[in-house]
């Protein structure tokens, strides 16, 4: 709609929404139960019991033969940036800890200690990344596990236990990558030295409040058309912005806005925002809904696994763009996909 009104076509911003929009053959598919066995879990259980934890082990073993560009004390793959290979990392560990949590009963000792040794890899995997894109997202975790669970399940003792044991495990590997450790110092100090009205240094946090504050002033210079990708320029200098940010800030805004939803909403307008608002929030008002209507076992983990993946995705937008990339596109497109399409499914069998 911003392209229509602009009167611009601008094929490679339609490259990660048809991305998306891809896998609705595949969300189709499993709507209708096609790729479901009777008497088999839903494609969601086999994820995060077997493939998940997998992905998390086989990247700890196989990591160290790709090289990296990102500096000697942070670690990624190849092919990805240290922000999204340390949020990614993190959301398979979470899903790990809540399907070994889940299916306690079920599983075998070694099972048990496949799950484990997973999480551990990807606590590991994840501060070693040296970023803090995602990290935010541990307290709603904690809160989405026992509001929605582990209370009911295991009683408010073990449950307060099983917390205590995730952070533990999680603060035993965080004075393993000093770089991280001095990042969450900086970003505290940061925040606290931020200028609203005079100019900020080019520092990582300072950067990124006035990434957010430029988007809030482009946005609302042009809500009905958008920018496209870098229209906004033209007002690049504007005093309204160059009063608190430096020529480096306001150019270096080119890479994105940092901000899922101000991005789009800078590059589409109105459409832009309603759009990622409803990628993000849409799934969870619907998971949530029916945990508040459901008895059964199955549909409550299908809904708590779809909860926690896209409030992992919520906090994550907010500080960097999860859709930015093409193939993080076709990673949300297929995850959801799969999580709503079985959940649909449960949904129909509990009726």
């Amino acid at each position: 709609m911003g392209q229509l009104l602009r009167g611009e076509f601008y094929p490679p911003n339609f490259d990660a929404p048809l991305r998306i929009a891809l896998c609705a053959p595949i969300f189709l598919a499993n709507s209708y139960g096609w790729l479901i066995k009777e008497g088999k879990d839903p494609i969601t259980f086999l994820w995060v019991k077997y493939t998940l934890p997998g992905m998390l082990i086989w990247t700890f073993i196989d990591r160290p033969s790709w090289s990296t560009s990102w500096g000697a004390n942070r670690i990624t793959t190849y092919f990805v940036d240290p922000l999204t290979f340390g949020s990614l990392t993190l959301l398979f560990s979470l899903l790990s800890v809540a399907a070994q949590s889940f299916f306690w009963q079920k599983l075998s000792n070694t099972h048990h200690i496949f799950v484990l040794i997973a999480i551990l890899s990807g606590l590991y995997l994840s501060v070693m990344s040296g970023s803090r894109t995602g990290w935010l997202v541990l307290p709603f975790f904690l809160f989405i596990w026992m509001r929605y669970f582990a209370l009911q399940q295991y009683g408010k003792a073990k449950a307060i236990l099983g917390a205590l044991l995730l952070m533990a495990g999680i603060l035993l590997f965080i004075p393993l990558q000093p770089v991280l450790v001095e990042k969450i110092h900086l970003a505290l100090s940061e925040v606290s030295k931020y200028h609203w009205n005079t100019l900020n240094p080019d520092s990582s946090v300072s950067m990124r409040i006035s990434f957010y504050r430029m988007a809030v002033f482009y946005f609302l210079e042009n809500p009905l058309k958008g920018w496209g990708d870098l229209g906004w320029m033209k007002l690049i200098d504007s005093p309204e912005i160059s009063q608190y940010t430096t020529a480096f800030t306001r150019d270096f805004a080119k890479n994105g806005f940092h901000n899922e939803v101000f991005t789009s909403a800078v590059r589409s307008g109105i459409w832009g925002l309603i759009s990622s608002f409803a990628l993000l929030f849409i799934p969870v008002v619907f998971a949530i809904n029916i945990q508040s209507k459901i008895t059964s076992y199955t549909l409550k983990f299908l809904t708590i696994f779809l909860i926690i993946f896209m409030t992992h995705m919520i906090v994550t937008g907010m500080t960097t763009e999860v859709t930015n990339l093409v193939f993080l596109s076709s990673f949300i497109g297929l995850s959801l996909s799969i999580f709503i399409s079985d959940t649909l499914i449960y949904i129909e069998k509990a009726d």
